[in-house]
């Protein structure tokens, strides 16, 4: 349906199906965690037995819907008085709920039969939302530019849930991935209220400027809040999850949780049903504005690019320093497992980092020539200054990073690998608001900052891997060298865009301009790569030396211990106080 209901009735499907497993993962996972089972019970197998129906409920509902509104298609696909096809729009749409009902179908016979194979039902979940992303990526073709715009924000968030869920056929049970998938699924269902409340304007008011370009920069930075609100939902909801199994636990003695299933370990007999209905309230209040004039791009300040330049390439020479020591030690005590200094670091690393991100936004938010918090004028009928809303975006999601990095290594029991994942994610939106920056016809900006994001998606792609192999260190080395790429980049862009010494600027007409930029950036990674080797061979003979010097002590730069091998409850002093030992 090509209105506002249409729209909405399937957000609010994915929205539902979103919130219910944001709660669902981490009560499964916290339960086995805290049980120590590496089994699924019978509770939450007859759940996702329930889940399959729900679906094909409301997969059935949504083809009726489609089908059979007054204005539908009514199971009429071609016309043969007119000679033409009846309501395709309506008939795509029917198309994507069928393969949901049918990933319905599989998750109930998949958990009523022991004759399906295991992971049949995710294969068949990732095809319905390949399937949904390939309809609509033709859905808006030959569609204006800001509806095709906020459809294709939409492929993201589809695109990344199936490539995740196609994951889970192999990597099945792991608490990352569902999260994940729970994360983008009320993505979806936010959106697509979203692509309603912006296309239709169920309230009224004027519609919006479909060939501003300063709309589809909002849009962009849009879609990235609710991607935030998601992580905040998700974050909020196992923290309640985490709350409600250690007060079980102090009250029961060692309780088992399911989903409105409560046992204690008696034999035979279940205590009481609880109810844990979750009632969510929607709130949608729509952006009223006029119609804008076209903008002109915002220069880039030397000083904003060199900011950012030095928050990646001060963390590029800290892991190019710390990685090879931290190899060179595990490999030298043959341990597998990061020692405690190491998690100390990590945590140190994630106050940093949010330390610097909060510090960006504050920067980009209250410098003179600023937004100062204001997004929309009155007065003018416009958007305020949405670069520097870009670049706090940007700041948003690394901040979130940190604080993800600090409570890993807290009594909350967060999954392992969740603080690479958060990372990975917070360069991949950093990656797709420069895509989507408002270039306009500079050209020059354009280039170079598509150069960047080659860095960018390489690095996230880097460390979504970490993942799933962790404390890898050719992964880790890649890493840092992207990130030492990322901040002398950024230097350079300040540079060439906002030259510090004044003096005329780089012709952007000069084709020989784009040829020697494209040289330069790969002579910026062979740079990274030599501060990178450079750094990696003091380690090592800095490690050797203090072995030479002290036997039994290992050199590990996590925030300055010196740990003693074969004691693994290092007190932290650099040397022995004791004086019989030997120094």
């Amino acid at each position: 349906m090509a209105n506002f209901k249409g729209h909405a009735l399937p957000g609010s499907f994915f929205l539902l199906f979103g919130l219910w497993w944001s709660v669902k993962y981490p009560l499964q996972y916290l339960s086995q965690k805290l049980n120590k089972k590496s089994h699924r019970s019978y509770c939450f197998q007859r759940v996702d037995a329930i889940e399959g129906a729900i679906k094909i409920i409301f997969a059935l509902i949504g083809m009726l819907a489609e089908q059979f509104v007054p204005d539908g298609p009514h199971l009429y696909l071609y016309s043969g008085e007119n000679r033409d096809w009846v309501k395709l729009m309506n008939w795509q749409h029917t198309t994507m709920y069928l393969f949901y009902g049918l990933s319905g179908v599989v998750d109930v016979f998949t958990y009523t039969s022991q004759l399906v194979p295991q992971g049949l039902d995710r294969l068949m979940l990732s095809l319905a939302v390949f399937v949904e992303g390939c309809l609509f990526y033709y859905h808006v073709l030959h569609r204006p530019m800001l509806d095709q715009h906020i459809h294709s924000l939409l492929l993201i968030a589809i695109f990344s849930g199936a490539c995740s869920i196609m994951l889970e056929v192999f990597l099945r049970d792991n608490i990352v991935l569902e999260m994940f998938r729970a994360g983008v699924t009320i993505i979806q269902g936010t959106w697509f209220w979203q692509i309603g409340v912006v296309l239709f304007q169920p309230w009224g008011g004027p519609m919006w400027d479909e060939k501003d370009h300063s709309n589809i920069m909002f849009l962009t930075m849009c879609f990235f809040w609710h991607w935030a609100a998601a992580v905040a939902v998700l974050a909020i909801n196992y923290t309640l999850a985490y709350c409600c199994i250690q007060r079980s636990r102090r009250t029961s003695g060692e309780p088992y949780i399911g989903l409105g299933v409560r046992q204690q370990k008696l034999p035979n007999y279940f205590l009481v049903w609880e109810d844990s209905n979750n009632v969510l309230e929607l709130f949608i209040q729509p952006l009223q504005f006029a119609l804008v004039q076209q903008v002109s791009p915002m220069p880039t300040s030397f000083l904003g690019s060199a900011l950012r330049g030095t928050f990646f390439f001060i963390f590029g020479l800290w892991w190019s320093v710390r990685y090879p020591l931290k190899y060179l030690r595990q490999k030298a005590t043959a341990e597998s497992q990061p020692s405690y200094g190491a998690h100390r670091a990590e945590v140190f690393e994630g106050a940093v980092k949010a330390f610097f991100a909060l510090a960006g936004i504050l920067v980009e938010q209250f410098i003179p020539a600023g937004p100062h918090l204001q997004l929309y004028s009155p007065k003018t009928h416009s958007w305020t200054h949405l670069t520097h809303w870009h670049y706090t975006t940007m700041y948003l999601f690394f901040l979130l990073s940190g604080i993800v990095d600090v409570v890993s290594h807290s009594p909350l029991r967060l999954p392992l690998g969740l603080d690479r994942l958060s990372l990975s994610m917070a360069l991949f939106i950093e990656g797709l608001l420069f895509c989507f920056h408002g270039y306009h016809d500079a050209e020059l900006d354009q280039h170079l900052y598509s150069l960047l994001a080659m860095a960018i998606f390489a690095g996230a792609l880097c460390v979504f891997l970490e993942v799933f192999l962790r404390d890898h260190i050719i992964l880790e080395t890649l890493r840092t060298s992207l990130f030492l790429l990322q901040g002398s980049w950024l230097w350079q862009i300040g540079f060439v865009l906002s030259p510090p010494w004044g003096g005329p600027g780089w012709d952007p007409t000069d084709h020989s301009n784009f040829t020697f930029l494209t040289m330069c950036f790969c002579w910026h990674y062979a740079a990274a790569l030599a501060v990178l080797a450079a750094n990696s061979a003091a380690s090592h003979c800095c490690n050797r030396s203090c072995q030479l010097k002290f036997g039994d002590i290992d050199v590990e730069l996590d925030c300055g211990v010196c740990a003693r091998r074969g004691n693994k409850r290092s007190s932290g002093a650099l040397l022995p106080e004791s004086p019989l030992d030997d120094k």
